[in-house]
């Protein structure tokens, strides 16, 4: 049970984290229409993170769903 209670913690903190992108990046879109200058382009640094969260809840979830789907 306790293996089953990790799983959903990590899915739905990663579910919330991407739900939070797309308004981060209607905010930095908002931005850069009003020529707010910004030091580096948090558009690509937003898409890389996107990417790495999905990468590392793969990482943790997957060996561990194979291991306990069987039984």
């Amino acid at each position: 049970m306790v293996v089953m209670t990790h799983l959903r913690d990590v899915k739905m903190i990663k579910d919330k984290t991407l739900e939070q992108i797309d308004p981060m990046k209607q905010a930095i879109m908002l931005m850069k229409k009003h020529q707010v200058k910004m030091d580096e382009d948090f558009l690509v640094t937003l898409e890389t993170n996107k990417s790495q969260i999905k990468e590392v809840s793969e990482r943790a979830l997957g060996p561990v769903k194979e291991t306990i789907l069987p039984l």
